[in-house]
């Protein structure tokens, strides 16, 4: 994963270690995104320019490591492994 976390969000595909927002948590339950269970959020995109939230960001959102199959929250859980925060809709 660490090859698809320090790339840059805009080149290709790219795993976020995002911090959420209050409002990023009521608008993506609108979205049919499930209410977290801590403050971060994982994230697959395919590279993104603007906001990671805008509607043409394509996202995959992800709890377990899709290579060794470990809880994400049990690696990436502090504020300085998180690529972006506060995101907002």
């Amino acid at each position: 994963m660490k090859g698809l976390y320090d790339v840059d969000s805009q080149l290709g595909i790219n795993f976020r270690v995002i911090k959420i927002s209050e409002s990023f948590i009521e608008k993506g339950i609108k979205r049919g995104i499930p209410t977290p269970s801590n403050k971060y959020r994982y994230v697959f995109s395919d590279g993104y320019s603007n906001k990671l939230s805008s509607d043409e960001s394509k996202l995959l959102f992800i709890e377990y490591c899709p290579f060794c199959g470990k809880k994400l929250s049990s690696v990436y859980k502090d504020d300085l492994q998180v690529n972006e925060s506060n995101h907002d809709w």
